[in-house]
């Protein structure tokens, strides 16, 4: 008769048997694997998990025996890398890559040590009662036919734990990312004090250094990654590898050895799911409980936490009922955001990851996520996400605008038929004192309301003068230095957080001007236009906003805008009309660039919403089309 039996001796079951063995419990440990013997694992442990393991004393016993560098993190999606160390916990402000044959020995050492009675290479097949209240679990039958007691039973045996099976629970809020994975273990490369992980379009890879000079190279890709047969699989594995020069130098690993088989990990071992929690004699830990994706390496992190509640539960008579709680609220947030991160390639990962580098702040929270002090909602946040974005594609904007200029002999003295008093060197002039005084906080701050008011209207207009006045002594190299100057400054402010408060227009004001100045630019110079691009993009929904905000405010009815393959109805209610054409046209119509003829040209029922198609003053000499 036992007082607890605890399946499985890995991380999660012999942190769990320490705990309770140290409370002076009889504690029986069954594992299936005969020690030593490895596991798949990313190894990856945070300043949290580490200070738990010192605690336990198994830290101490590691470093005792092994060499282990103690490494800063860098996550890198598409060439945006956030590095550095974790807010501390305990002493720790670093992480560790342990391989798990070295870990779990370690830990099952330990437990051992504290009294726990551990048998390897025994299997359970069946539990003694059905886990219900009328019937509680109340022992373990094994492979021998042994029937072994004890008022509790923990499974720690992994995503396919035999008793959760044998228990009869299902998976629930299953979840799968896009990765499937090929990794091995390699000796010869350069010592490292860095975690890096390095995320491209279709391709990731995990480069860390392990305990004794030993380093993990672990390749990431879509799930046909580890298809096919052993020598494709090597071949593409070595090939993968060598697409990542900014984190692993070919030539370095030429000269290094590989010491263990390929490790294929495909991505159906990766989906991700949660199980009940406990019940009447029972629990579950670790991965049995719980499984979220390793792109995170969470797992162990988590499996050691847990059965330091469950002792802890234990000891002071409180009973498991609110452990399923406690676990679910640890891991909210974190088991959706481990997906998230483990796909490639998702829409507007270049201007998420750019901000998110630059911002100090966001950057540390992000790494602190990985110790789930922060939760990631409390780091990728609405306004940031709306400011990098917004950074995202004023950056794409000044790269265009300037692509366009610079390889065209007087283009700067080009009239801008848009903008019939400007030359393109005015244009150039107005967006450099656009980004200056946003920059600044001297945004003028009426702009949203200028369409109301005929008095706005006309200070807003010297507003933009006097940016061109100011700028009329610069020659056109001059010029352009500052157009580049202010323009990196305002997109630094942006993904900083460092630009002046204000209303939310405020935020993607300026994008929305580049944009319709780009398309200005575009037709001044002959150049196609291009709807995909991002600024473009951004600017047209900056606009289509701002027209919905005008109906709503005169009470007119909804309108649709479409470009027959995608539409966006405005204001409240059903549309009343439907305004058809290409998305260029479109957002030429929406920002005052095209006139009331070209408008009811366009073949709809234009005449309610011409007061309010556009924010500016509609140009009256263009010639209808059709």
């Amino acid at each position: 008769m036992y007082d607890a039996i605890v399946v499985g001796a890995r991380c999660a079951g012999s942190t769990l048997a320490t705990l309770l063995a140290r409370q002076g419990k009889h504690v029986l440990v069954v594992e299936r694997d005969r020690f030593p013997s490895d596991t798949v694992s990313t190894h990856m442990m945070f300043p949290d998990t580490l200070d738990r393991l010192q605690a336990l004393g198994v830290l101490p016993r590691l470093l005792a025996t092994h060499d282990i560098p103690f490494v800063h993190f860098s996550w890198r999606v598409l060439g945006h890398e956030v590095a550095g160390d974790f807010t501390p916990v305990g002493r720790f402000e670093r992480g560790a890559s342990i391989r798990r044959i070295t870990l779990d020995a370690a830990i099952a050492d330990t437990a051992r040590d504290a009294g726990a009675e551990i048998r390897y290479g025994t299997a359970i097949t069946g539990l003694i009662g059905a886990g219900t209240d009328d019937d509680p679990v109340r022992g373990v039958v094994l492979g021998t036919g042994e029937r072994v007691e004890a008022p509790w039973v923990f499974g720690a045996d992994g995503r396919m734990s035999t008793v959760a099976r044998r228990l009869g629970l299902p998976t629930t809020r299953e979840l799968r990312g896009d990765m499937a994975f090929l990794l091995a273990y390699w000796r010869g490369l350069p010592p490292s004090e860095w975690c890096h992980i390095d995320l491209h379009d279709h391709a990731a890879l995990m480069s860390v250094p392990n305990e004794d000079g030993i380093h993990l190279l672990s390749l990431a890709g879509p799930p046909e990654t580890t298809r096919g047969s052993a020598d494709v699989r090597e071949a593409r594995y070595r090939d993968g590898l060598r697409q990542f020069p900014a984190v692993l130098n070919p030539r370095l690993l030429d000269r290094a050895e590989r010491v263990s088989p390929l490790v294929v990990v495909p991505e159906t071992m990766m989906r991700g799911h949660y199980r009940q929690a406990a019940g009447p004699g029972w629990a579950l830990l670790g991965d049995a409980g719980h499984f979220k994706h390793p792109s995170t390496a969470q797992g162990i992190g988590d499996a050691v936490h847990q059965a330091w509640y469950l002792a802890a539960a234990l000891a002071d008579g409180s009973g498991l009922s609110g452990y399923g709680a406690w676990r679910d609220e640890r891991a909210a947030e974190h088991y959706e955001w481990s997906f998230r991160l483990a796909r490639f390639s998702s829409p507007g990962a270049n201007a998420h990851y750019a901000g998110l580098a630059a911002d100090p702040v966001a950057a540390q929270g992000f790494l602190d996520t990985f110790t789930k002090r922060v939760r990631p909602s409390v780091v990728h946040t609405p306004a940031r996400i709306a400011r990098w974005k917004a950074a995202w594609a004023y950056q794409d904007g000044l790269r265009r605008v300037r692509a366009l200029v610079e390889d065209r002999p007087g283009a700067l003295a080009a009239p801008v038929p848009a903008c019939p008093e400007w030359t393109v060197r005015d244009l150039l002039a107005h967006l450099t004192g656009v980004a200056e005084e946003t920059v600044r906080g001297t945004y003028f701050p009426e702009a949203a309301d200028a369409w109301t008011d005929p008095g706005l209207a006309a200070a807003r207009d010297r507003w933009t003068a006097d940016q061109v006045a100011r700028r009329a002594h610069l020659d056109p190299a001059a010029l352009l230095r500052e157009f580049d100057d202010h323009g990196a400054r305002l997109v630094g402010a942006l993904r900083r957080g460092e630009a002046p408060d204000g209303p939310p227009w405020m935020l993607t004001s300026p994008v929305a001007d580049l944009a319709v100045h780009l398309e200005d630019l575009r037709e001044a110079l002959g150049a196609a236009s291009d709807p995909a691009a991002p600024v473009t993009r951004l600017g047209f929904a900056v606009f289509r906003n701002w027209l919905h905000s005008r109906l709503v405010r005169r009470g007119l009815p909804a309108l649709r805008l479409t470009d027959g393959d995608e539409e966006w109805v405005l204001g409240e209610g059903e549309p009343a009309a439907t305004l058809t054409a290409s998305r260029a046209e479109l957002f030429a119509v929406i920002s005052g660039r095209r006139s009331e003829a070209r408008i009811r040209a366009l073949g709809w029922d234009a005449e309610p919403y011409l007061p309010v198609i556009s924010p500016y003053p509609l140009p009256v000499d263009q010639v209808p089309v059709g």
